[in-house]
């Protein structure tokens, strides 16, 4: 177990120390999936039932870790978590209306000087945005985000996060072709470049594997896996399709638009 791994795992022993002798519901703060796996694990283990995950609707990538005293029931723990989670709504006027993407949405949030762990997803459409937030961040971030001038003429408000307006995620199906599902296969052929470039952006920390930083090129790769590359993308590993005639693995792979 690395450093990473067992600081999640502690500062997990504390939020459920804390639920058990406080009796009072506790959260953690947006979770990477790595961070989720390993809660996940951990919890399994401990075989702890009064918990779950959420991201402000149905299918986040961000979501906190809600737990909850066992006496006080799942129901009234859903209900209090409008009061963990809100909404930060940007609406554009017309002559901004399709200009930003997430990356700008996201850069202006990080000016905000908040840890990225205090920000959940960010849902972009042409006219507006939603940011996912911790109800305790949500009046900071819309009053700073109205001082920005790109957005001087928007309107900025805290939303309840049941009126986030939810927008399925566009993909570009890709298929490859590849000797092995080694990471370093993987990222050479999603990159486009070359082996020793992909190992160089593995030993540049510029891989992630299910939000964790990865180095091992030697890595196997399996379906279901996200896979981030620093300025080449993000990508879903959906599906391994079978062997060619040749021997060499072909995958089906979502690429995020």
């Amino acid at each position: 177990m690395d450093i990473e791994d067992k600081l999640v795992i502690a500062k997990l022993e504390d939020k459920i120390k804390l639920s058990k002798t406080r009796n009072k519901i506790v959260n953690t703060e947006f979770l990477s999936l790595y961070q989720k796996e390993i809660i996940k694990k951990e919890l399994n283990k401990r075989k702890l039932e009064n918990y779950f995950f959420f991201g402000g609707y149905d299918g986040a990538e961000g979501e906190i870790l809600v737990i909850y005293p066992e006496k006080l029931g799942r129901d009234f723990a859903w209900a209090n978590v409008k009061n963990i989670i809100k909404g930060v709504r940007i609406t554009l006027p017309k002559e901004t209306v399709g200009k930003y993407t997430h990356r700008e949405y996201l850069g202006s949030v990080m000016q905000t000087g908040l840890n990225r762990n205090r920000i959940g997803d960010i849902i972009v459409h042409e006219a507006e945005a939603y940011i996912v937030v911790l109800e305790e961040n949500a009046k900071y971030i819309v009053d700073f985000l109205k001082s920005i001038t790109r957005f001087s003429k928007a309107n900025i408000e805290e939303i309840d996060y049941t009126e986030i307006k939810v927008r399925e995620p566009e993909f570009e199906k890709i298929t490859a072709v590849i000797s092995s599902m080694r990471l370093d296969n993987i990222v050479s052929e999603l990159a486009k470049v070359s082996r020793s470039k992909a190992e160089e952006l593995l030993s540049e920390e510029k891989v992630f594997v299910n939000a964790k930083c990865e180095t091992k090129d030697s890595k196997i790769i399996k379906e279901n896996d996200v896979l981030a590359i620093r300025g080449k993308g993000k990508f879903i590993i959906n599906k391994v399709v079978g062997n060619n005639k040749k021997g060499k693995t072909i995958v089906e792979i979502k690429k995020y638009k």
